[in-house]
């Protein structure tokens, strides 16, 4: 009789690998399926993504171009007002000239009446009309050119940062726009602005303040002046009260001769923020190209003096160009005020300094960057010139210690070949 471990057999009444197989077969398919629709739809998205970062682009270069428009028709604007202006004044002294010459006029048609039609009393005495007619014309054709013709002369501010002049440190007293560590801000002094910044002031606690000035080209002064960005009621503590002003006739400003003393500026006149002092017109001064501001009092008593914006006045006989601003300016003035408004990391990042903004007439389209503006300001080529300077700092302090130190490995392995050991 078989065993009944031989006898028994297990039979499956059907397949159990076919399920199986069919449901890995059916999650493979839907995971097929499903990343193909997965891939499709990350597609869709990046496209989409991309399509609205390019409408994005072109509204924003859309905003600029409308700004740029916008303010050339301001300034077309600005011009034909000028122009019409202009035009006016000169139309009124043209009137002005005609009416002034009818007295002249009438007074030769009274002499040409008397001479051709005389009275009975002087029928005797008549003369003959064209000798005197002649003699006339001829007298005050002399009289005319007798009289001298004078030059007109124009003013201009030779103590201007853009036209060239700068602030002499080594002979003017420390100052808060003169850091250790930053850039040196001093020539903010000199900016000739409507309105200087209050934060941007030239401040000392010297007991004795003196601020020496290179002039942009050497002149006869004629005025100084002296102004402060505008204040509410009373006139902050340690704003100048008054002041002296000499011209500096050698270069360490050691010879000095005194153009204006005791110049005060006024509190009580809060509407002009610049107040000028003449300079006499019989002081015989020569061309000089320094002058030194010497504050010898403060409103307040204050330790502190805070000095805004100074201004040294010169003549000359050619009126200052006016150039007529291009599309470079244009452009870089709207994407300045674009990054102003709109993103302050490219505008931190750009160059924004006070020369680029002057120079291009940014302040009628961009007034806050101007008043925010520094002589030298931290931008992308700055942090490029930080970061290269610190990496030439890193190499020549490693260069050398790399250089000891292979020297003393070379040492070191002629001296073990030459004793069998080391010899460190």
């Amino acid at each position: 009789m078989p065993s009944s471990s031989n006898s028994i057999q297990w039979v499956t009444p059907f397949n159990m690998e076919e399920p199986r197989t069919k449901t890995k077969l059916w999650y493979h398919w839907l995971n097929v399926r499903f990343r193909q629709y997965m891939i499709l739809e990350i597609f869709f998205v990046i496209s989409l993504i991309m399509v609205l970062c390019r409408l994005q682009t072109i509204s924003n270069q859309n905003d600029r171009v409308l700004e740029m428009v916008n303010s050339m028709h301001s300034r077309f604007g600005n011009m034909e007002r000028k122009l019409e202006a202009f035009v006016s004044q000169k139309s009124n002294q043209d009137e002005h000239q005609f009416e002034s010459n009818k007295p002249l006029e009438q007074s030769i048609d009274d002499v040409l009446k008397n001479k051709i039609f005389p009275t009975q009393n002087s029928t005797e005495k008549m003369e003959p009309v064209v000798p005197q007619v002649k003699q006339y014309t001829s007298n005050t054709a002399k009289s005319t050119s007798k009289v001298p013709i004078r030059k007109e002369t124009f003013r201009f501010n030779a103590a201007d940062f853009l036209s060239g002049a700068s602030v002499d440190n080594d002979h003017s007293s420390s100052s808060s726009l003169n850091p250790l560590i930053g850039y040196d801000q001093t020539n903010l002094v000199l900016i000739d602005r409507p309105e200087p910044p209050a934060d941007k002031a030239w401040c000392t606690n010297d007991e004795n303040p003196v601020l020496t000035i290179n002039l942009a080209k050497y002149i006869k002064p004629i005025s100084v002046s002296y102004q402060r960005s505008k204040w509410n009621g009373t006139i902050p503590n340690g704003a100048p009260k008054t002041y002296d002003v000499a011209a500096c006739l050698d270069f360490n400003c050691k010879k000095r001769k005194p153009l204006v003393s005791n110049c005060q500026y006024n509190q009580h006149e809060s509407r002009k923020t610049e107040q000028m002092c003449n300079i006499s017109s019989h002081l015989e001064v020569p061309l000089i190209g320094k002058v030194q501001f010497r504050f010898r009092e403060n409103y307040g008593d204050a330790k502190m003096t805070c000095v805004h914006l100074v201004r040294v006045y010169g003549e000359t006989t050619t009126p200052a160009k006016i150039e007529q601003k291009s599309l470079e300016s244009e452009e870089i003035c709207t994407d300045l005020r674009w990054y102003y408004y709109n993103s302050y990391f490219r505008y931190t990042w750009t160059n924004k300094n006070c020369t680029l903004l002057y120079k291009n007439d940014c302040c009628f389209e961009c007034p806050d960057c101007c008043e925010e503006c520094l002589i030298s300001d931290y931008n992308g080529s700055t942090l490029g010139d930080i970061v290269e300077n610190t990496f030439l700092g890193i190499v020549v302090v490693i260069a050398p210690l790399v250089f000891i130190l292979a020297i003393l490995n070379i040492l070191s392995i002629i001296c073990s070949r030459l004793y069998n050991g080391t010899c460190f």
